[in-house]
């Protein structure tokens, strides 16, 4: 709101920009800065912040360059690829570590868990049991101080038949080898300092989405800085400038926090919605601080009656406070939440808006908008170099109440937890569905063995996803129900699997084996093949991605187990992670040893529709000596007759021995406590003992909180017992 005239005398009745009033020297011999100075040192100082909290990444961007010679960095997490050519493959499949041989099996094949499998000596040997993969049922648990008494090597070792101990023990140190470096996070070293866990407590205790008291604390600093630099050495019309000044510094920096590829984000290792509320803090406190700067003036010119004049005069400044008013309003939750396509269309509308007129308000804002501009650029061109226009195929799952999106073309370049975004061309789910992008989590893993691609579950729940639902519901084109809703594909799938081994045991061989799973060939079939999809609705969409992931550069492989908890939709993530778990295990590149996953759901007949893809990752769990795997999924809705009847019609009369039914919501101080302690902690150690629990969630923000509060629970020796316990959090309420 203030004036560009040079005249110092003018600009003092009209409290303009001067100078005398926008900085220089003052009435004494002190030189004090101007006000652009100000606002650019505290911009400055809040960089500092930034590459303080990236420093602390360091140690674990290093260990991940390190891991497989940087290359694992690089081919996944940044852009999405088509599948290699078939030359590619092949050499490939030369330098990949094979963990069982490809021979003939010695005894006929045996139909296990409802899909035929060759003999795989660590499932049909060795009976799994709750307190540790290959211990009997019958072994006792010894208790010392409440925990679990934790095996020796040797005594781990010696639950296995003797004519697999050596092979055990080469598996083990060829693992150990090849697994990455773990390196704990800043969290779990500074646990120990009095009140660290209190920063991760959430400071509204009752308040499912708010925020920890650690951010509360950095809103408050943030909050405080700005206060002291908007009002020191400066008063009267001073004030004013400042607080304009310090909305015009920091616009680079409050963009670079909101865009998709942010460079905060980049080098802090974090995806833009783990920073996000940062963002949204900064900009309020922008908005206040121009709400501060225009009201002041109004005063300042009703008190010199020339305020008519004064608001003719400034009509690029009206303009630029225009477009930042429509950001702060529509960027209020009750906005946000209700009307997507409000708050973008307001934020795009709006930043352009002030980023033009504020260079006509003020000259020297010139620099700070190109700097914006830039980052813009940059942002949108790294979207048009992410994005993939392509054709996917929808699956109508009526027992989920869910889609299922397969993107066949695109194969490899992500990792586990990450999402993408979605723009549907198609008139079948609105007149401008184009301009609109919808996050949507990734449920399998790069560079699978069948050349899978990209897969999606999408939960029938808002508007644009119900008309999702609907086109791939339409009549004969969904995969897996036909004109009266029966399910047809399943136990079919499974049955032929079942009539294969028979044929192959009446002719005296085996099926060869997958060289990367370990499992035959039928049984490696892709779960689209297993279940009939692949047969619904194509549609063109654009696919941008991927976004998000791993926080802070970390490794999940480095960890001696993970506890994976999902809610509802948010089993996308949890398949993602086991699979990729599985994977490096397989490829003994990975430390993990055991896994269980967590899911919470209100009806137990979402479990069928992807119960092909669990049974095959307990499948391949099965050929490894050292990993364990479990899934317990908990329901809250009673059990529906049709869904009893078709478990009882699987192939082997019910579901695998390592997929557990309990009804009721899950108590999770006690699952955590039980995983950590008497699992976990169990663990034979080797010379660098175990490397830490990963606790994985992925959900509504009620289900992160009682996680959370079941972690915070755990005792701090236990904690250091089991090399530490970090949480990697994915909520809905983003």
């Amino acid at each position: 709101m203030s004036s560009n005239s040079t005249n110092t005398n003018s600009t003092a009745a009209t409290g303009g920009t001067g100078p005398s009033s926008s900085g220089g020297k003052s009435s004494t011999s002190m030189v004090i800065p101007n006000n652009e100075t100000f606002a650019a040192l505290f911009g400055l100082s809040l960089l500092f912040v930034i590459v303080f909290f990236a420093v602390l990444t360091v140690p674990r961007l290093l260990a991940s360059l390190h891991h497989q010679r940087g290359k694992a960095f690089f081919r996944e997490g940044w852009l999405l690829k088509p599948k290699k050519s078939a030359a590619a493959r092949a050499k490939d499949a030369l330098r990949r570590s094979v963990f069982l041989p490809p021979a003939q099996p010695t005894r006929q094949p045996t139909l296990r868990r409802g899909l035929v499998t060759s003999p795989a000596p660590f499932a049909n040997d060795i009976d799994y049991s709750d307190e540790g993969h290959g211990v009997p049922a019958s072994a006792s648990v010894n208790i010392e101080g409440g925990g679990a008494r934790p095996m020796s090597v040797a005594e781990e070792e010696g639950k296995y038949p003797a004519h697999l101990r050596t092979l055990v023990r080469h598996h083990r140190e060829v693992r150990s080898a090849g697994a990455p470096a773990h390196v704990p996070s800043t969290s779990t070293i500074l646990r120990s300092l009095p009140f660290a866990p209190w920063f991760s407590r959430p400071f509204f205790p009752n308040h499912v989405d708010g925020a920890s008291n650690g951010q509360a604390c950095m809103y408050l600093l943030y909050a405080a800085g700005f206060i002291v630099v908007a009002f020191l050495m400066t008063s009267g019309t001073g004030n004013l400038k400042r607080s304009g000044w310090l909305v015009i510094v920091q616009t680079p920096l409050v963009v670079s926090l909101g865009s998709k590829n942010s460079l905060v984000g980049f080098f802090l290792g974090r995806g833009y919605e783990k920073i996000n509320f940062f963002h949204r803090w900064m900009g309020q406190l922008m908005f206040i601080a121009s709400l501060y700067h225009v009201i002041g003036y109004l005063i300042l010119w009703i008190r010199r009656n020339v305020e008519a004049r004064q608001s003719a005069t400034h009509i690029e400044a009206w303009a630029a406070f225009a477009g930042f008013a429509m950001i702060g309003v529509f960027s209020l939750p009750v906005f946000r939440r209700s009307s997507y396509r409000l708050f973008f269309n307001a934020h795009w509308i709006g930043y352009l808006t002030y980023l033009i007129a504020i260079c006509y308000h003020v000259e020297e804002a010139l620099y700070w908008s190109l700097a914006t501009f830039f980052i813009l650029g940059l942002d949108y061109i790294c979207r048009l170099f992410k994005s993939h226009f392509t054709t996917v195929t929808l699956t109508a799952l009526p027992d989920f109440g869910a889609t299922r999106i397969e993107v066949p073309r695109l194969t490899r370049g992500w990792k586990a937890g990450q999402h993408v975004r979605l723009r549907a061309f198609t008139f079948k789910l609105g007149l401008f569905a184009f301009a609109e992008a919808h996050p949507f989590t990734i449920a399998s893993v790069s560079e699978t063995r069948n050349g899978q691609g990209v897969i999606l579950y999408v939960k029938s729940a808002g508007d644009w996803t119900k008309k999702l639902y609907d086109a791939a519901s339409e009549p004969g084109k969904g995969g897996l129900e036909n004109g009266n809703g029966t399910f047809l594909n399943f136990n079919a799938s499974l049955a032929s699997l079942e009539t294969l081994g028979r044929e192959e045991a009446a002719e005296g061989k085996g099926p060869a084996l997958d060289d990367e799973k370990g499992l035959p060939a039928a049984a490696t079939t892709s779960t689209r093949t297993l279940v009939g999809f692949g047969s619904g609705t194509t549609m063109k969409m654009v696919v941008e991605g991927p976004y998000g992931g791993p926080c802070g550069h970390m490794m999940r492989s480095s960890f001696t187990s993970s506890f994976v908890v999902a809610g509802g939709s948010g089993i996308t993530y949890g398949l993602s992670v086991v699979e990729e778990l599985i994977r490096d295990v397989e490829k003994l590149q990975s430390r993990t040893r055991l896994i269980g996953l967590y899911w919470i759901v209100t009806d137990p007949a979402c479990l069928i529709p992807l119960l092909p893809t669990l049974t095959s990752l307990s499948n391949r769990v099965s050929y490894i000596p050292t990993l364990r795997f479990t899934l317990t999924v908990h329901y809250t809705r009673a059990v529906s007759p049709a869904f009893s009847a078709k478990v009882k019609s699987l192939p082997g009369g019910g579901l695998p021995r390592d997929i557990h039914l309990e009804p009721g919501r899950p108590n999770f101080k006690t699952a955590v406590e039980d995983f950590v302690k008497l699992k976990t902690n169990r663990l034979a150690r080797g010379s660098d003992g175990l490397s830490g629990v990963l606790v994985g969630i992925c959900g509504p923000g009620a289900l992160a909180r009682s996680v959370r509060e079941g972690v915070d629970a755990l005792d701090d020796d236990l904690r250091r017992s089991v090399g530490g316990v970090e949480i990697e959090e994915e909520t809905f309420n983003w």
